[in-house]
């Protein structure tokens, strides 16, 4: 049997009917028990247009990640990114200790699906006789065995992975977007003391947008990550500083603001949190898988950790925080500035980088369904593609400036989904008719009914704040 590629995020849309079929017998449950997909995973280092592979391609450490100190530190890098700027408003509009109780809980339950997610990999390898799999084909493989009613819909939980995983991306380059323009309105207004439309900040960066957009492979990307982790650094290095000076007492801070704050907490560190989509590269990628459980909790746990630092810190320096604590910064000095442009920058360096995995994950199926029609036109079809999907992300961006209600709306519908509802749904379809005492059961239900009744508030109220949610751009100019 020829092993499925190690780095694979996604299912690359072709047939897996031909994947052995879970055997119901005594018999051969013994035989797939035997199976160790481990042993069988052979290790092959990934082609150059295999863009399923990014984080592994991106941080050029050997591609084979045989130290469990190389996963730690994947991990640890994929999670802290731009996200964590908008954790100190979170904490204001929560109250700070509301907002550490919520981290801990939201933390807790995050590690906990993305170990079930990784567990569950682990069962379906055995049964299915793979050495690997990706997001995609847990979802769909578990759905295979799961209940009868729900077997025959398994190639479209396939499809819908994808989906949600394009949507992930998508929404965040509708958030660097907004960021970009409102972060630029903030650098420019204050230098020149003009005032000019907020869209019109968001959509004059399309062209730079266009060429991020073309860039044809990873190879080309590269640079500009590089370049964008590094000035993401430096403006977290120097934005320390300020929370660090003129310390205040944490005493004259809220300590709760109200229930209805929670939701739009929770989809904001959410937002900053999320791994779900680089977690199976990884493991797929790891001499020694069974290690994954381990090494994903103390990240998750530490990255849990920073933020509610870096969050609360923020919170304490500036109890009116903007949407994204850069723009508290004082423009008097030559520090703030530099922060201002660097994360910009950084923002924008990281674009392409997370537009092309949507690219890459529908382009290929487009051209299989409509080979016919295209013809010997593909290349200028895909350069449409892909000059349309930034012209529809940056409008819509541009539609509904408000970063924190767009945030919180677009992370309720796909990243609580991808690390909530798709854990649970695959491990009730993965041991479905699995012989266990009544009382896991019962645990196993009441569990995940809690974890889908948390996904289902933090949904709904949601798209109660896209509605009455308040434009807090002004105040921070």
């Amino acid at each position: 049997m020829e092993p499925s590629r190690g780095g694979s995020l996604i299912t690359r849309g072709r047939n897996e009917s031909s994947s052995p079929k879970v055997a119901q017998d005594n018999d051969q449950q013994s035989d797939n028990e035997e199976y160790d997909p481990f042993a069988a995973r052979i290790l092959t280092q990934p082609s150059s247009y295999d863009h399923y592979n990014l984080l592994i391609q991106l941080n050029r450490i050997n591609w084979m990640c045989d130290i469990d100190l190389v996963v730690f530190m994947h991990l640890l890098k994929a999670s802290i990114g731009s996200g964590i700027l908008f954790l100190p408003h979170a904490f204001s509009r929560a109250g700070y200790v509301t907002a550490l109780v919520s981290s801990v809980l939201i933390g807790l339950i995050s590690c906990y699906t993305a170990v079930l997610t990784v567990q569950c990999s682990h069962i379906l390898c055995r049964r299915f006789k793979k050495p690997s799999m990706d997001l995609a084909e847990i979802v769909s493989s578990s759905f295979t065995i799961g209940p009868e009613r729900f077997r025959k819909y398994a190639v479209h939980f396939n499809i819908l992975t994808n989906v949600l995983v394009c949507f992930i991306q998508y929404e965040t380059v509708i958030i660097y977007s907004i960021y970009v323009g409102t972060s630029t309105q903030q650098i420019i207004e204050n230098l020149t003391d003009t005032s000019i439309n907020i869209r019109i900040y968001i959509i004059m960066f399309m062209p730079i947008y266009y060429i991020l957009a073309l860039m044809p492979n990873f190879k080309w990307l590269m640079p500009f990550s590089a370049a964008g982790a590094s000035f993401l650094a430096l403006g977290l290095t120097i934005t320390l500083y300020y929370f660090f000076e003129d310390f205040q007492s944490p005493s004259r801070l809220q300590t709760y603001t109200g229930i209805t704050s929670i939701p739009i907490f929770s989809s904001i560190f959410m937002f900053a949190v999320h791994n779900m989509t680089v977690i199976m590269p990884l493991e797929n990628s790891m001499k020694n898988p069974r290690h994954m459980s381990r090494i994903l909790t103390l990240s998750m746990m530490l990255n849990v950790l920073i933020y509610m630092i870096f969050g609360f810190l923020g919170y304490n320096k500036y109890m009116d925080a903007c949407d994204t604590v850069i723009k508290n910064l004082p423009f008097g000095e030559i520090a703030s500035k530099l922060v201002k442009i660097v994360v910009t920058l950084s923002v924008i360096c990281t674009y392409g980088l997370h537009y092309y995995v949507p690219v890459s994950i529908l382009w290929p199926m487009i051209i299989r369904k409509n080979i016919a029609m295209i013809g010997n036109c593909t290349k200028a079809c895909e350069i449409i593609f892909r000059l349309a999907g930034v012209t529809i992300s940056t409008m819509l961006a541009a539609a509904i400036p408000q970063m924190v209600p767009v945030l919180g709306l677009l992370t309720a519908f796909s990243m609580t989904t991808t690390m909530l509802l798709m854990p649970i749904a695959v491990e009730m379809a993965t041991k479905w008719y699995d012989k266990t005492p009544i009382i896991y059961v019962f645990c196993r239900w009441s569990k995940n009914i809690i974890i889908f009744f948390i996904w289902l508030l933090m949904f709904r109220r949601e798209g109660e704040e896209i509605g009455g949610g308040k434009d807090e751009g002004a105040s921070c100019l």
